[in-house]
């Protein structure tokens, strides 16, 4: 209502708060309710290798000539920027974050310089701005307090417990509606036990510079629910049973990324007690291990649906994924793995998020754990294909920018279902990682086509658009195009934690924490 009440008036608005408090969320339903025959809208996630460049060539992509000097959307309409993580951009020798003071030339003056070699002046018409930042600390810097007096500021909170519970209560009983009753009843305890399971988690884990990524946010609550929603009623028919699945879902969510048994066996306490507390008839069935879900049973045989399930125990699920292998071997590159138990769970670990919506794994081990050979045999048993780019001798952006257009070229064109695997041996320059981190948040690199390139894009797809319905304007095809790229992709980083650069990265580049699942491979037995 407020970001309403602020846009009809045309000024720019700045919302500030914790991580995982969902200033994005709400930005961007709000955009998506705007009428689009009005409103065009380009989001701009900041990370701490953003230029003033990169902001200007992505104003200038959106933005067509109307006069001499004034640039604009098309006539009768109003570009709406939304730039996320605005205080990442890290700070110069001088104290100033470069996009900052362009966006500042831009609100105070109206328009910017071209960067050309006249230096001509731009006016740019029809433009608002939303923003998103937190708090500062923790790679976020303080932003120059004269550009943020050109905003209103909101500060968004924390919710509170009861709505929290509110929320997610009503989110699973509406999921539960075509199970049986018994299942039914279990909403309003299963969503107080996992938010009490969140609040004993934040406060015995906190961050530390070694354990780093321990950063619990509402997003690993709505994880835990996603996870849930993968149940169907005909294989989860009792009580026991549904608690065992949401036993699963809790310590995929919080026990995979943590470093040490001490941190683990503390988190499998924890659950403990809160089966003993709100579930004592079900307790024997729920705690028995190993604990092992997947959809991977009828993986080679496509025409069958997939259905998530308990997969009993290890003997199962080697036996399963050895006929995964031998099929996979007959077309691929060949890879003699043995599937002891440890690499039986993993492996299910990456299947399960691979096969989640818009799934991105980050795979934190030392060299020759066997993330990789994993992550592969993973992808083919979800029925992905493996993309990854090939390092040559001078490999710099512009090739990876090259290989990433092919990317997507398989994903919204070809509609296939990718995985595109990148390890810390791929990281050529850490400007890649920004690339990466514009595709985990919005799912799209942003300016990676050149406008041509972009025509003949639209151009495949506005039957395909149109037969969806849409209307069949440039940009609705191209909002089109951009959707089903990120439902096709998974990202899947495979990374190594010795030294300081997994930490620097994941403090400059927020998306690589937020917006991935992370499993930490420990060494083998």
């Amino acid at each position: 209502w407020l970001l309403q009440q602020i846009l009809s008036i045309k000024k720019p608005v700045v919302l500030v708060g914790e991580t995982g408090t969902s200033k994005t969320a709400t930005t961007q339903n709000f955009l998506r309710q705007l009428d689009p025959d009005f409103t065009l809208l380009l989001t701009i996630n900041f990370s701490s290798r953003t230029t003033s460049m990169d902001v200007q060539r992505n104003l200038e992509a959106n933005v067509e000539k109307r006069t001499k000097d004034t640039f604009g959307p098309p006539p009768g309409k109003r570009l709406l920027v939304f730039m996320d993580d605005m205080n990442m951009p890290q700070v110069d020798q001088y104290g100033t974050q470069q996009p900052i003071a362009l966006l500042k030339l831009l609100l105070e003056k109206g328009g910017m310089y071209d960067r050309g070699k006249d230096l001509n002046w731009k006016t740019l018409k029809d433009v608002g701005f939303v923003a998103a930042m937190g708090k500062a600390g923790g790679g976020r810097n303080e932003v120059d307090p004269r550009f943020l007096s050109l905003f209103n500021v909101f500060n968004v909170t924390f919710p509170s417990m009861d709505s929290l519970f509110h929320i997610y209560s009503s989110i699973l009983s509406g999921h539960l509606q075509p199970f049986n009753k018994s299942i039914q009843d279990l909403s309003k305890t299963l969503t107080s036990s996992t938010i009490d399971l969140y609040q004993r988690v934040v406060s015995d884990l906190p961050p530390t510079p070694s354990k780093f990524h321990y950063i619990f946010n509402l997003r690993d609550l709505s994880r835990i629910y996603h996870g849930l929603f993968l149940t169907t009623p005909d294989r989860f028919d009792s009580p026991e049973n549904f608690i065992r699945v949401w036993r699963n879902e809790c310590l995929r969510v919080f026990y995979d990324r943590l470093t040490n048994s001490k941190d683990k066996d503390l988190i499998s306490s924890h659950i403990k007690d809160l089966l003993n507390q709100y579930f004592v008839d079900y307790v024997e069935v729920a705690i028995r291990d190993p604990i092992l879900f997947g959809d991977y049973r009828t993986a080679l045989t496509p025409e069958k649906p997939r259905i998530y399930e308990d997969m009993q125990d290890y003997d199962v699920v080697k036996a399963l994924f050895d006929e995964i292998l031998e099929e996979y071997n007959e077309n691929n590159n060949r890879m003699d793995l043995v599937l002891f138990e440890d690499a039986l769970e993993h492996l299910t670990r990456v299947h399960r998020v691979i096969r989640m919506d818009q799934g991105h794994a980050l795979l934190v081990g030392v060299g020759g754990s066997g993330r990789q050979s994993l992550a592969r045999l993973a992808a083919f048993a979800a029925g992905s294909e493996v993309f990854e780019i090939t390092l040559s001798r001078g490999y710099g952006e512009e090739d990876f920018r090259e290989d990433l257009k092919s990317l997507y070229q398989k994903l919204g064109i070809e509609k296939k279902k990718m995985v595109f695997l990148f390890t810390d041996a791929h990281v050529a320059q850490e400007g890649f990682l920004e690339l990466i981190n514009n595709m985990l948040t919005s799912g799209m690199v942003p300016a990676l086509f050149a406008d041509d390139e972009k025509e003949a894009i639209i151009g495949q797809i506005r039957d395909e658009a149109v037969s969806a319905g849409l209307v069949p304007n440039r940009e609705s095809c191209w909002v089109y195009f951009v959707q089903k790229c990120s439902v096709n992709l998974h990202i899947v980083l495979c990374m190594s934690p010795v030294g300081e650069t997994l930490k620097n990265r994941c403090r400059n580049f927020p998306g690589l924490v937020n917006n991935v699942s992370i499993d930490w491979f420990t060494p083998w037995p």
